[in-house]
């Protein structure tokens, strides 16, 4: 498997992660190139250390796909399962699709952009044999944008650990995670949580949706790895900075989700969205728009709520107006949590060791 960034603070990691691990327990051998890591990790999967050049966006690309390359023309691999930027691969998995997001955003296709060079030979490899997309939605946007056989694209949504995340961790973390974030019990406090990119994810819709329609008891809390300065900043100029609350990436994001209301997830384009699916295990309402994958797994105002898009503000307001009643969370909750409690990630390693298995059948017939 290759991955550029092996670091648990993002969906691939976490998709890597549990489906490798899954994996080598069954006996298989698993090996992950990436070049950053964790400094430690579970038994099973092999991790290799790949090197890249600092210089940019477009040096450390290529050269990572340069090193991946290099190392599985030199291996004798049964399978090579690509996760990111990387062209040299039997099988890939499509996280981040850039092509379809900047569509999405109205951005125009550079060829200069190095990740939509690396998408374009990825994609017309002529090692590639089989697609993974974790949605419906990115299964018809690779068909459409490069021409990939749907026959050839198999859909495997990410899972949960819904052990980890369970509604049952409100009584021990509720009242302590709310008092350290400095909230009151009758505030509402929605997540919104990202590694990074939080334009992409469309925060500034939600921040202009929070501005257009004031709800005195509401308090946004922002999680994630992005820069948090010139948002705090932005905030404080729309007059919503005492709105919004910031902190840092959280590994135990779970306990957080115990001290929460709901979560929302207002992004352009998400190939899934696996934060809305942990925040739905945990028994927390979800808002999401209609071009994140997760919500096909979503019943609108059953499960979770689906805006028609980033870009609508007002919607985003009445969804967040929405929330404010105890008893439509407690609905939404409960109907959030059996619907995570059906995407597990033994059923997604189970799916991914079918695709593998396709691949050696054709290649050995």
């Amino acid at each position: 498997m290759l991955t550029k960034h092996f670091n648990f603070r993002n969906g691939t990691s976490r998709v890597i992660y549990e489906v490798s691990t899954r994996l080598a327990a069954r006996g298989h051998e698993v090996h992950i190139f990436c070049n950053r890591q964790p400094s430690s990790y579970a038994d099973g999967p092999v991790l290799h250390h790949l090197s890249v050049l600092p210089l940019g966006s477009w040096a450390r690309v290529w050269s990572f796909n340069a090193g991946c390359s290099f190392r599985m023309r030199r291996g004798r691999f049964d399978i090579v399962h690509g996760h990111e930027n990387t062209t040299e691969q039997d099988v890939v998995t499509v996280h981040n699709f850039r092509t379809a997001h900047l569509i999405a955003r109205g951005l125009p296709l550079s060829r200069w952009d190095p990740h939509l060079w690396i998408e374009r030979r990825q994609f017309g490899s002529r090692r590639l044999k089989r697609v993974i997309t974790l949605s419906e939605m990115v299964k018809r946007d690779a068909h459409r944008h490069f021409g990939i056989p749907l026959d050839r694209i198999v859909v495997i949504p990410s899972g949960v650990d819904t052990a980890r995340f369970h509604p049952g961790l409100r009584p021990a973390h509720r009242v302590r995670v709310r008092r350290e974030m400095g909230l009151s019990d009758d505030e509402l406090a929605v997540l919104f949580v990202a590694s990074g990119n939080f334009i992409k994810r469309g925060l500034l819709n939600l921040f202009s949706s929070v501005q257009r329609r004031p709800l005195p008891r509401l308090k946004i809390v922002i999680i994630g790895g992005d820069r948090l300065d010139p948002y705090r900043t932005r905030a404080q100029e729309m007059g919503i900075g005492d709105r919004i609350l910031f902190l840092p990436f959280a590994p135990r994001i779970e306990e957080l989700h115990a001290g929460a209301d709901g979560l929302i997830f207002p992004s352009y384009y998400e190939t899934f969205g696996i934060v809305p699916l942990e925040a739905m295990a945990s028994g927390l309402p979800v808002l999401v728009t209609a071009q994140c994958g997760v919500s096909e797994l979503i019943t609108d105002g059953r499960d979770g709520l689906i805006l028609k898009h980033s870009e609508d503000i007002e919607g985003m307001a009445v969804a967040l107006a929405a929330l404010e009643d105890p008893a439509v969370r407690e609905r939404m909750g409960r109907a959030a949590r059996a619907t995570a409690e059906r995407h597990t990630w033994d059923a997604a390693a189970e799916k991914t060791m079918q695709v593998y298995e396709a691949i050696r059948t054709e290649r050995d017939g």
